[in-house]
């Protein structure tokens, strides 16, 4: 019987508890403990249908907008085991039988994600026992070790039983999860809504933040589309240092505006001609400083890293490796300071990190803490390096087996390493001049002229411009300008739109950049925006989901603050739960008449739906049906399209192996179609083989290693030459493919350590 069963959420954070406790198994602080893991989630709520009574089965099952609203009292929110994770859940469970009590050591995430993790682990295993929780800053031996000296109840209000319902974490977790699950009514009446209006749309995605995010680079690309030029013409002077001297004008005062600004050049020149060269007259300086900017949150760090190509998602999961291994602090952060501590830490390795990322450590001369950027207290503290300090960065090279991946960890860790080495240098000093004529003294102009460029050197030093100083005559002439276009919409610009929101923004940076990964993955089911050098645009699918949304509240950022502090609220138990989850309801009775209007306008906004040529018309058995011309990435030939349409089967190869099948009627997300459907999942090859080509050499190996079969992210892993491990049979197994021999005969195989 062990005191502590440690429960981590993924086997990495389980290698670094055990490297930072001594082991998997063993004694820490006089106590005995076992560390066991999970694989994120490892548990999911059941499809809505398989929540109800039977009677009310088609109907939750059903997209039909006459079936929603749903009644959620009907709901179970049962949830069931994601694949191949019973062999895991049984090995904790197995575990905790002989444990005094459970040590939930996830990820303390803001959102309550971690809580949620574990809690609905505990409670499938039926455990009825102690519930303690551990705090990790992030997953370095220093912070896991004084986690665990620091280990808190949050949830007991019984002798030696802990209840999960006073776990503040947990809730907020929970309301969060049933909300996003509720909210698939709005996805499925924007996608029938479309598909009735003749889009053939994959899905319509609508969410809390993704409907915000699409809603406002719609406006933005209307703002553009829209946009009329009205040249205007006007009297100013320059220097001969290339100053504009011009009149003072508040850009909203129209009517000011209008008596300088001509419509024609002609009575432009008219004016000008009132005036001469003028001597410069009053010159005012002022000596001005500038302290660092703001720690990064996970959307700024993407931002500056999208210009240099790299996609959310890449920056999201290669950030989560760099933090599991000790090299960055925890990701999903929502602060945007350090504590005291964390940066007594930074500071005294601030040199070694340093020269990491060419920086001078002459210019790291300002060692005492910020109250801008150093505060009492912090979860988790800004996004920062972390106490692992690689020798060099071509450390990274051993972590990441794509060349693409090393060089976004290298760039992550310098652009994270620079703006916190900035906080350790001087103020930006700069002298800040204004001045303006003699003989016209309404016209003036204002500038910087960079004094001391102190932190400016680390973090950001080509976004100076660097000006000369004030000249001595100005010249008259005419400027020709325009109204203001609205630029392109980039994530820069977007993530400060949400940032800036309101008094507090609409989401943390990190569930900002999490929502972002999403929608700009083009393999993701909520493919909706483009993403090119940081440059945004709505896909064809993204498009119909904006038009839909317009004016509704799951696309306005108020109501979406709203819910994010009723989730808080439910957390700091000031709210009920269930009055947090009830809010969807109100959400879709509002918006379905809206999506409905809002799909008679996808014809002016697309144009005509186009007309498919990837379907096949066919009479088949006496009913006239259409169907897909391709499965998979495979397009049927003339003759195999003509025998599926009598209904006869066919075989081709398809990824290395040969599949069979015929023509059958299907049922997608509650609608019948018909299509190609193979007489079995995976391929026919009787011994599941998978063909693959290495250095050159095609090989062929089993796609099972004893009882357990492989996922497909773990056979890629596996021809990419990596590592990979997996629970088997409550141990935990890991290996690589490697070419071996068997009573003479050489073949490729996964080989276990």
């Amino acid at each position: 019987m062990v005191d502590y069963l440690i429960l981590t959420e993924k086997p990495s954070a389980a290698e670094n508890f055990s490297t930072a406790l001594g082991g998997k198994n063993g004694i820490f602080d006089g106590k005995t403990f076992k560390i066991v893991h999970a694989r994120g989630h490892l548990l999911t709520l059941a499809e809505p249908e398989n929540q109800v009574d039977p009677s009310l089965k088609e109907k939750y099952k059903s997209w039909d907008p006459e079936t929603i609203p749903w009644n959620l009292s009907n709901l179970s929110w049962r949830r069931i085991p994601i694949r191949n994770a019973g062999s895991i859940l049984n090995s904790i469970k197995d575990a905790a039988q002989k444990a005094k009590a459970i040590v939930i050591a996830t990820d303390n995430d803001p959102s309550g994600e971690g809580e949620l993790l574990a809690w609905e682990i505990i409670e499938y295993i039926g455990w009825n026992g102690s519930v303690l929780r551990e705090y990790h800053d992030d997953e370095t031996p220093k912070s896991i070790r004084k986690a665990m000296s620091n280990l808190k109840d949050v949830s007991s209000n019984l002798k030696d039983v802990s209840d999960k319902n006073q776990d503040g974490e947990y809730l907020k977790g929970l309301v969060r999860n049933k909300w996003d699950f509720s909210s698939m009514q709005l996805t499925r009446l924007a996608t029938s809504y479309a598909r009735e209006a003749g889009f053939n749309v994959k899905v319509a995605n609508q969410g809390r933040l993704k409907s915000v995010i699409i809603s406002l680079v719609k406006e933005r690309l209307d703002e553009i589309k829209n946009y009329v030029k009205k040249p205007y013409y006007e009297a100013k002077f320059k220097d001969e240092n290339g100053h504009i001297y011009a009149r003072k004008i508040k850009k909203d005062d129209e009517e000011q505006l209008n008596l300088v600004r001509h419509k024609s050049k002609e009575d432009a020149q008219n004016e000008l001609s009132m005036y001469s060269s003028s001597p410069i007259g009053d010159v005012v300086r002022k000596t001005t400083t500038q302290a660092p900017p703001a720690l990064l949150d996970l959307a700024s760090l993407d931002a500056i890293l999208s210009k240099r190509n790299y996609p959310s998602n890449q920056v999201k999961t290669v950030y989560q490796k760099l933090y599991e291994k000790g090299y960055v602090s925890y990701p999903r952060t929502e602060d945007k300071f350090i504590t005291q501590e964390q940066f007594k830490e930074f500071s005294e390795n601030a040199d070694k990190i340093a020269a990491l990322v060419g920086v001078n450590t002459n210019l790291l001369t300002h060692r005492e803490a910020r109250s801008s950027h150093v505060k009492s207290s912090a979860t988790h503290g800004a996004n920062r390096p972390s106490s692992n300090i690689p020798e060099n960065l071509a450390e990274f090279n051993q972590i990441f087996d794509k060349e693409k991946d090393c060089e976004c960890a290298k760039d992550i860790y310098t652009v994270l390493a620079r703006c916190t080495l900035a906080i350790l240098a001087e103020d930006y000093v700069y002298e800040e001049v204004k001045a303006s004529l003699l003989e016209y003294p309404a016209f003036e102009t204002k500038f910087n002229i960079p004094k001391k460029l102190n932190y400016r050197k680390i973090y950001n030093p080509t976004a100076i411009k660097k000006e000369k100083d004030v000249g001595t005559n100005a010249v008259p002439f005419v400027f020709e300008g325009a109204n203001s276009k609205s630029k392109v919409p980039t994530k820069k610009w977007l993530y400060a739109k949400l940032r800036n929101y309101g008094k507090y923004g609409v989401g943390t940076g990190a569930t900002q950049q999490n929502t972002m990964s999403e929608i700009t993955n083009s393999k993701a089911n909520a493919y909706l925006l483009t993403d090119k050098q940081g440059k945004l645009d709505l896909t064809d699918q993204g498009m119909i989901a904006a038009v839909l949304c317009e004016k509704t509240y799951i696309a306005s950022p108020n109501i979406t603050i709203r819910l994010f502090e009723m989730m808080d609220e439910v957390g700091n138990f000031k709210r009920e739960p269930q009055d947090t989850i009830d809010t969807v309801t109100k959400v879709i009775i509002h918006d379905k008449p809206i999506f409905k209007e809002n799909a008679t306008k996808l014809v002016d906004v697309l144009g005509k739906p186009k007309k498919s040529n990837n379907y096949i018309t066919a009479k088949f058995n006496d009913e006239d049906i259409k169907f897909k011309n391709s499965w998979g990435k495979y397009t049927f030939t003339k003759e195999e399209i003509d025998l599926l349409s009598k209904g006869e089967p066919i075989s081709f190869t398809y990824k290395g192996s040969t599949v069979t099948g015929r023509l059958k009627k299907q049922i997608y997300e509650g609608h019948e179609y018909w299509g190609f459907s193979p007489d079995e999942k995976k391929s026919i090859n009787e011994n599941n083989y998978t063909f693959a080509e290495i250095n050159g050499e095609k090989i062929k190996f089993k796609n099972k290693w004893g009882s357990h079969i492989f996922s497909e992210s773990e056979i890629q892993a596996l021809i990419r030459g990596e590592t990979i491990t997996f629970d088997y049979n409550g141990t935990e197994k890991s290996g690589k493919l490697e070419k071996q021999k068997y009573q003479g005969h050489e073949y490729w195989g996964f080989k276990s350590k």
